[in-house]
């Protein structure tokens, strides 16, 4: 379980942190609190910011704002390990930090889908966005390791069944 720390600011609304957790095994990203900004780290939390000034594992910034969308998207769309849920979900407590609402699918170009984000939009879903981006991020480092293991034990004699 990856727990994530995402605080946010300079965007709609009041700066906010939000708290959410990454079960890499059900593939589900849960969404489990907006609270008041905080600059100091939630023991155990992997902190995503876009203030250069608070220490973080990750720095968000507005070039990393069409990946966190396709990456938002991804999940919503996604199928969880069990084939019956979401890939993502928002508890009560963190309902408005959904940016759903604050994005609207403009077309395709080159680069792939492009995405409207509404005026408005609050820290608290910026915040969901980059959480979403990290989760994808680090599934994909997690589906690389145990790739990289099962090559390793292949390397050594041993015998896998598919």
């Amino acid at each position: 379980m990856i727990q994530i720390q995402a605080t946010i600011t300079g965007y709609g609304g009041r700066a906010c942190s939000l708290f959410s957790a990454f079960d890499s095994d059900s593939k589900v990203l849960i969404v489990g609190a907006e609270v008041e900004y905080r600059t100091q780290r939630r023991e155990g939390c992997i902190v995503l910011t876009n203030d250069p000034d608070i220490p973080r594992d990750g720095l968000f910034s507005d070039a990393d704002l069409r990946g966190a969308i396709a990456a938002f998207f991804a999940l919503k769309s996604g199928v969880a390990a069990d084939g019956k849920r979401s890939r993502i979900a928002f508890s009560e407590r963190a309902a408005r930090s959904n940016p759903e609402q604050s994005i609207e699918k403009d077309g395709i170009d080159a680069g792939g889908p492009r995405f409207r984000v509404a005026e408005g939009v609050t820290c608290g879903q910026i915040a969901a966005l980059a959480t979403c981006l990290h989760a994808l991020r680090a599934d994909t480092v997690e589906r690389t390791v145990k790739m990289a293991e099962s090559f390793r034990f292949l390397t050594r004699g041993g015998i896998l069944t598919i």
